[in-house]
């Protein structure tokens, strides 16, 4: 062996443990920056959870779940059009990833891109499974004026049976629906639990308004709600049942921000 190759090969050696020090250097930084991130976005302190998840997905360029955890930092932050790059950036390393289908079809609906964020959460909702993404599915479908919302919103029930909100959500779908009965009973049942909070009975009142029932609506039992309070959500009620269109009374109701 000559000396200049025995000279080289403890170089080469050198280099190759510089370039695996450095990169094991940089994916200690990135798990904890991610840890720190996450735990951030738990207190809801998501400006600085999207600087740290900014920092952690310029180490690693492809990962695609940093850039949908990136993406949900930004869109609950209120930075839509920071989500969308975001999410677009995680489906263009996999097309395929349901998360990043969600929050980009969430982030479409938020922006009233109602017919992208349908597309979107078509895909995303059978594949997670979740009581989130079937809602949300749910929401874009009452909004474009779909029955099927009712399907979706049932599922999300179904996955939440003691979530009250996920049961009302399911009543308003099927008030919506003109399924009248069924919404009557679902919310009867979520106004009846202990846990029942204003916004539940509110519900009440409206979808026996959408059923036509005003004489119910003005004489329910309702804790703790002043009679002028309880005519003023009848007169809004009525005002929405009104609307020509099953959309826009899904608009009214506030689907959307489901």
């Amino acid at each position: 062996m000559s000396m200049r190759y025995c000279i080289r090969l403890p170089i080469l050696l050198s280099c190759s443990l510089l370039v695996a020090c450095a990169t094991t250097t940089e994916q200690a930084e990135e798990t904890r920056l991610l840890s720190l991130a996450d735990d951030i976005a738990a207190q809801g302190d998501y400006a600085t959870a999207t600087t740290l998840y900014e920092r952690a997905a310029e180490l690693s360029n492809e990962d695609v779940n940093i850039n949908v955890r990136l993406g949900d930092a930004r869109l609950a932050s209120g930075d839509l059009q920071g989500a969308l790059h975001s999410y677009r950036a995680a489906l263009e390393k996999n097309i395929d990833t349901p998360t990043a289908l969600l929050g980009l079809g969430s982030t479409q609906l938020r922006l009233d891109k109602v017919e992208s964020a349908l597309r979107n959460l078509r895909q995303a909702a059978p594949a997670l499974d979740t009581p989130t993404a079937w809602s949300r599915l749910g929401a874009a479908q009452a909004l474009l004026g779909k029955d099927t919302a009712v399907s979706s919103f049932s599922r999300a029930a179904d996955l939440s049976p003691d979530v009250l909100d996920s049961q009302t959500n399911l009543a308003l779908a099927q008030s919506l629906a003109g399924q009248h009965d069924a919404a009557v009973a679902q919310i009867r049942n979520v106004a009846s639990s202990p846990l029942a909070e204003d916004r539940h009975f509110h519900s009440l009142i409206l979808i026996l308004i959408l059923a036509g029932d005003t004489q119910q609506a003005e004489t329910i039992e309702i804790p703790d709600m002043p009679a002028s309070q309880r005519q003023s959500l009848i007169e809004q009620a009525q005002q929405i049942r009104a609307l020509p269109d099953t959309g826009e009374r899904a608009r009214a109701i506030g689907l959307a921000g489901y």
